[in-house]
């Protein structure tokens, strides 16, 4: 017989596992079901429960009572809130229930990492905002951010306050200090649904960052005579166009990543400026060249020939 709505949920609210020698039993004693799958439960009332009555309360799906055990069944579970409350009623007009939550997930469609300011060009000493994208998953509570390095792990981020069961899109953020020896590192981040589930692969990962870290300013000391080359090569998607500018010059000398000089003058010290941008970003890198005359080269030659021979005698 079905019972109301105010029934169902008084019985629940009435009914303590105090007040039942032999609860039902649900096989399995929980229930993980991804979005639009099938799904099967088992209810086991009682051993003495013929006569009696019992059922299973089911907003969907069906149900078929086999002796004491009732079978529910649905063929595609898309309802993100619902349960099965299995009953029996003593003689003496006690009840006795037990309800079987179902968790109903969803992988995400996607799981995308980025920089927050659009570019994977970094200055050494500067601090960046690592995003984690990850797009329409379910339940929140049950997900679990990755952020990595390489094959580091930088950081786990979870969300279990959130009572959200239905799928949701969640942005995560790490804060990072970009430094010389993060040069050609891949970040990457992925996203785990932390559910008791062994048959389906629950862990998306993101594509791979090579991030470029540039130095803010480098200092070159070049002799009199010597080739000159300074290399400003940008990594980023679209690839990134040009700009070289020097202070005794307002016109732009170059549009490659590389700038060089056959033979240095005087005339050549100062500071060079290289910007690199695209659409996503902009970066500028500055070389300060100095440029030491023939004779202090020559001077350094014999002292260092002086130092040896010093060394050489003591020896």
């Amino acid at each position: 017989e079905s019972r109301s709505a105010y029934s169902l949920f008084s019985d629940v609210f009435l009914t303590g596992t105090e007040q039942c020698v032999d609860s039902p039993v649900f096989t399995p004693p929980s229930l993980v079901v991804k979005f639009g799958d099938s799904a099967t439960a088992n209810c086991f009332v009682c051993e003495d429960c013929l006569g009696t009555d019992f059922g299973l309360e089911h907003a969907i799906g069906n149900s078929e009572k086999n002796g004491t055990s009732i079978v529910w069944k649905v063929n595609s579970l898309t309802e993100w809130v619902t349960s099965l409350l299995c009953y029996y009623i003593h003689k003496d007009g006690r009840e006795c229930s037990k309800t079987l939550g179902i968790t109903l997930y969803k992988p995400p469609d996607r799981v995308l990492v980025s920089f927050g300011h659009g570019s994977e060009l970094l200055l050494e000493g500067e601090s960046y905002l690592l995003e984690c994208l990850v797009e329409n998953i379910a339940p929140l509570k049950h997900l679990i951010v990755t952020f990595y390095k390489g094959p580091e792990a930088l950081a786990q981020m979870y969300f279990n306050s959130s009572r959200e069961p239905k799928p949701v899109t969640k942005t995560s953020i790490l804060n990072i200090t970009a430094s010389k020896e993060d040069d050609g590192a891949q970040y990457w981040c992925d996203a785990r649904l932390n559910l008791d589930v062994q048959q389906v692969p629950l862990t998306v990962s993101s594509q791979k960052l090579y991030a470029t870290v540039y130095c803010e300013y480098f200092v070159i000391t070049v002799t009199e005579g010597e080739q000159l080359e300074l290399n400003c090569l940008a990594v980023g998607k679209p690839t990134p166009s040009y700009v070289w500018t020097h202070p005794t010059s307002a016109n732009i000398f170059s549009s490659t990543s590389v700038y060089s000089i056959k033979s240095v003058t005087f005339g050549n010290e100062g500071q060079y400026n290289c910007t690199a941008s695209n659409i996503m970003g902009t970066v500028t890198v500055n070389f300060s060249v100095h440029v030491k005359g023939e004779l202090y080269r020559v001077c350094h030659l014999v002292l260092s020939r002086r130092l040896l021979m010093r060394s050489k005698r003591r020896s």
